[in-house]
């Protein structure tokens, strides 16, 4: 039997980010990653660093996620010279664009809302078509409008998955691969985890898999409220850089292509499938935001599983004794706050106040799974 201080379930981006905090601490961590063969959000992620209208239905979630974006530059650095991988983040504005009036008083509402959780200190923009397009003067003239906040931008989501990765592996941590968790048993020390080939023992686990941690948390006797959002995302062919802002609804990449998304399905359940009638809807809306793409080629798309809550925002709870859910929908983004200050919660066992409301007794007594 395999043993740990700390075992981490999940080998995405959020595992990882955990995983990378703890062994950054000393601490004697294996990560259980079920393997290609699982959902894995991190391989579909649109790859945004992101604050916008985050916290409407969870005002403490808007500070979390401006302190998480403030660090992600120290992240990068770091990536950058301990894996030599450069993760191509940028923080140079973002925008959200709405097509209709009505699309436009509803945003204004939902980032006034965000803003009043931080008592003003959250800056931003409501911006009409004329202004828009002295900004980004490629926005189509059926646009109504946008948001503007300085806090957005973007990371590769790929070379972030594979920096960690390798950041874990260089600095000593145990990784167990194809190694999804079949059973977890409270033990006098701890826990002990059954992958169907090996156990292994830890004082602590993490469960961080996405949406993996439904099941995990029910051998736990703890419902975790998450469900599959799907979102679908167009790649163009190359084309010249025309903007640099980063907008919810589209962005360039650093290899020269273009990534359209803004499908929102909750029906979809686990099937990761694309459909010809959400990728058209999404083609016609790209058309209306910016005209130039009518002539561009989509060389290939995909689906991928948003992992949400009811309110949309993270749940981080100790559900049993040394038992710690991390979950949320926004593993890029957060991604720095998860290996600081997520990993030294997991390390000290005393939930720092900025995490105390994020716990699973928000949605009442909904997280006690049924015998």
């Amino acid at each position: 039997m395999d043993e740990a201080e700390i075992a981490v379930i999940g080998g995405g981006i959020v595992a990882l980010s955990v995983a990378v905090g703890l062994r950054r601490l000393g601490r004697r961590v294996v990560v259980l990653d079920e393997g290609d063969s699982a959902i894995r959000a991190s391989r579909g992620n649109f790859g945004l660093v992101w604050v916008q209208g985050k916290g409407d239905l969870l005002p403490i979630y808007t500070p979390w996620a401006m302190g998480a974006v403030e660090i992600w530059p120290e992240l990068a650095e770091w990536l950058q010279e301990f894996t030599g991988i450069d993760v191509s983040l940028e923080q140079l504005g973002g925008l959200y664009l709405c097509r209709s009036e009505a699309d436009l008083a509803l945003r204004a509402a939902k980032m006034a809302s965000v803003a009043a959780n931080v008592q003003g200190s959250y800056r931003y923009s409501m911006l009409d078509n004329k202004a828009l397009r002295a900004l980004v003067p490629q926005v189509g003239p059926e646009v109504a409008g946008g948001s503007y906040s300085p806090y957005d931008g973007q990371a590769d989501p790929l070379r972030l998955f594979h920096a960690l990765h390798r950041a874990y592996r260089r600095l000593g941590g145990h990784y167990l691969p194809g190694a999804g968790v079949a059973s977890i048993a409270t033990t006098a020390r701890g826990y002990s985890l059954d992958t169907g080939q090996t156990r292994i023992a830890a004082e602590r686990i993490v469960l961080a898999a996405g949406l993996g941690n439904a099941a995990l948390g029910r051998m736990l006797g703890v419902e975790v409220p998450v469900k599959p959002v799907r979102g679908q995302i167009l790649v163009t062919e190359r084309v010249p850089k025309v903007f640099d802002l980063v907008m919810e609804q589209a962005r360039h990449t650093p290899d020269g292509t273009m990534l359209i998304g803004g499908s929102w399905e909750e029906g979809a359940g686990h099937d990761t499938a694309t459909s010809h009638d959400v990728t058209r809807r999404i083609a016609s809306d790209a058309q209306a935001f910016f005209p130039f793409l009518k002539g561009v080629n989509i060389l290939r798309s995909w689906g991928a599983l948003r992992i949400i809550t009811p309110d949309a925002s993270p749940i981080y709870d100790e559900v049993a004794p040394g038992a710690f859910l991390v979950t949320c929908h926004s593993g890029v983004s957060l991604a720095a706050v998860h290996m600081q200050t997520v990993a030294g919660w997991v390390d000290k066992g005393a939930i720092p106040a900025e995490m105390a409301d994020f716990g699973l007794r928000r949605f009442g007594n909904h997280h006690e799974a049924a015998p």
